[in-house]
């Protein structure tokens, strides 16, 4: 970037940069005291916390602080709309506006990127030949002559559920690196080579712990080194880095490597296929014993010793002696295939992993699966985060800032402070600009049954139909399980005059699209819709939700987090339940008031927000909403 003179005043002030340049851009107080909080930030090397209510602007918020900075930084989104947003539009807003060139670049993950390697062994099939695949070939052919770097989404003709992608990309398990023939052209060479020479790289939270994780290891990563890290929708950290740096194997990570041997090993002459065939259907065996193993079995549980034992003992041991003769004994070395040379590696990174996964372990750690539709899950996951997040990132990177529209509970950042081990930290919290008072009704009644009711669904569906005729429709209404999604649903089709999407009934982005097109449609929903659903407008003009989002404790991690928090003398209920239910109450509430002219009602149906000792931890710590108990309200609301 060239030599930059402007300050954040210069750019985002009341007379700044963007208010001069952007039409309809307006001078918000709280984006610039966000700003010119991360410059200290970044100035002083100390992490940040910032909690920016919507309609704040907290992209803005910390591009202007980081690109005056001049330092090298990485922005990890939570969702792919939202890294897409600050590449796309921001970053030229912000150049058009100030005239700073902005040297900015997104990544994806390996699987969005072409792999020369295997694009061209895939093509190369006889079989091929009479499929009559020769037009995808020649499209495919026209698009490398002109892609810079091999982006699957600039290919608008592939359909999303197309196989023929998994066959051209690849993970870094089938990367056979430094001897590729390819590596002079390579797509993600390219990437990386650029992303080094970047000032500002733009990736989501995924593609950022799986990088952090191989930084570890020391070879392999894709994102170059940084000084700074910026966490946007920061409320969702802890699970994507739970997740991370852990150690997780599918069954299907076993099969492809028996695929991708058979394919390989077709027309080999330096192989001893009769043995080779043997030793993969050991592992094929194997890995079809463990599916068994869990048939009857609930979709997702812990692994207590017993189950770890026979894993071991049966299909575990099968599975590691098919690997140990592919990594030591079946001579891949002596063949001239590339591909061929890596497997053994491949092979015995799926046996540590294998061997990691099924030890025993300490509290602090997880053994647990959970059920696919064709595959089996196994994980070992961290119940704390904590001490790895300051081990291998805040010791490593100059600052970290963490950012999201919900990140207090009750006032205070102590709840994610905890469970992401931030000590130190400079803090800002920065309520949306506006006007709740008058925006907003917020809707609790008093004469329900309680959620552990038996009557409970039924109660809620009558209630959620007289809601629906004082609001015209117009209601999108979160659930927190599929029970209640379906009991509600079931009631109220057929006895409404309002449209009713139901969630699972066609794919997200198309039930979304439908509930913005028809303004009076309704929109029934479980978990994904609680965060990152943008539907400004009259078309969202009440938001129901059925019960307070408390993480369910049939979840195995969510179970084993309260054992241990239990076990260390604390209150898992007020130290962890509470406080995660309270920013997901807040992300789901996000949903409502978009912009200024939104107006809408908020409707929990769940009494123990009222009645309990714990309920008014939730209304604290939301805006100043006005509340009603009367369902007569609402029609005075809309008139």
């Amino acid at each position: 970037m060239p030599h930059i003179s402007l300050t954040i005043e210069e750019i985002l002030g009341p007379d700044g940069l963007l208010t001069r340049s952007i039409e309809g851009f307006e001078f918000r107080n709280s984006q610039m005291r966000m700003a010119l909080l991360i410059q200290d930030s970044l100035q002083q090397d100390t992490p940040a916390i910032v909690e920016a209510g919507t309609g704040t602007g907290k992209t803005f918020g910390y591009l202007v602080p980081l690109i005056l900075s001049k330092k090298k930084g990485v922005i990890a989104t939570g969702t792919k709309n939202l890294q897409e947003q600050v590449f796309f539009k921001d970053i030229p807003l912000l150049e058009k506006a100030t005239g700073l060139k902005i040297d900015a670049m997104i990544m994806k993950g390996r699987k969005n990127y072409l792999c020369l390697h295997r694009y061209h062994q895939y093509f190369s099939q006889p079989s091929l030949l009479e499929t009559g695949i020769e037009k995808t070939r020649q499209k495919m052919e026209a698009w490398l002559g002109k892609t810079e770097f091999a982006d699957r989404a600039e290919i608008s003709w592939l359909a999303d559920n197309d196989t023929l992608w998994d066959a051209l990309s690849a993970t870094s398990d089938q990367c056979i690196g430094a001897d590729c023939r390819f590596l002079d052209e390579c797509f993600l060479g390219r990437l990386r080579s650029k992303a080094a020479r970047s000032k500002i790289i733009i990736v989501n939270h995924h593609l950022f712990f799986a990088d952090m994780k191989v930084k570890r290891g020391g070879f392999g990563e894709i994102i170059p080194r940084f000084q700074v890290a910026v966490f946007d929708e920061a409320h969702s950290v802890e699970e994507v880095a739970t997740s991370f740096l852990g150690e997780t194997l599918s069954t299907n990570q076993l099969m492809e490597l028996v695929n991708d041997l058979e394919k390989e090993t077709k027309d080999s002459k330096y192989i001893d296929k009769k043995k080779l065939k043997k030793h993969l259907n050991t592992i094929r065996t194997g890995t079809e014993r463990l599916r068994i193993l869990f048939n009857d079995r609930k979709d997702k549980d812990r692994l207590d010793n017993e189950t770890l034992s026979i894993m071991n003992k049966g299909p575990a041991r099968e599975i590691r002696q098919g690997l140990k003769y592919i990594y030591e004994k079946a001579r891949f070395g002596e063949s001239d295939n590339a591909a061929l040379e890596a497997m053994p590696v491949r092979a015995r990174d799926l046996q540590d992993l294998l061997d990691q996964i099924l030890k025993k372990r300490d509290s602090k750690w997880l053994n647990w699966y959970e059920k696919r539709k064709r595959s089996l899950m196994l994980h070992a996951s961290p119940l704390d985060i904590s001490g790895r997040m300051n081990e291998l990132l805040y010791e490593k990177v100059q600052s970290v800032v963490f950012t999201s529209a919900t990140l207090s509970t009750n006032r205070t950042f102590d709840y994610i402070r905890s469970r992401l081990g931030l000590s130190d930290a400079l803090e800002g919290m920065y309520p949306s600009h506006f006007d709740f008072k008058t925006q907003t009704l917020m809707y609790i009644p008093r004469d329900l049954p309680p959620p552990n009711a038996p009557d409970f669904a039924l109660k809620v569906a009558g209630r959620v139909g007289e809601i629906l005729q004082m609001t015209q429709g117009r209601a999108l209404v979160l659930f927190t399980s599929y029970h209640n999604l379906n009991a509600v649903h079931q009631i109220l089709e057929g006895r409404t005059p309002y449209t009713i999407h139901r969630q699972g009934d066609a794919p997200r982005s198309l039930l979304l699209e439908e509930f913005r097109r028809d303004i009076h449609s309704v929109l029934l929903a479980t978990g994904s819709f609680w965060q990152g659903v943008d539907v400004p407008g009259e078309s969202l003009s009440c938001l129901i939700i059925d019960k307070l989002p408390f993480d369910s404790p049939g979840e195995p991690l969510v179970a084993a987090r309260i054992d241990a928090i239990r076990d260390m003398g604390g209150n898992p209920f007020m130290d962890y339940q509470v406080p995660s239910a309270i920013i997901s109450l807040k992300q789901g509430l996000g949903r409502l008031i978009r912009k200024n002219s939104d107006r809408g009602i908020l409707s929990v149906l769940d009494t123990r927000i009222v009645t309990s000792r714990y309920g008014r931890f939730f209304l604290d710590s939301l805006p100043e909403i006005p509340v009603s108990h009367e369902l007569s309200d609402i029609g005075r609301f809309f008139k």
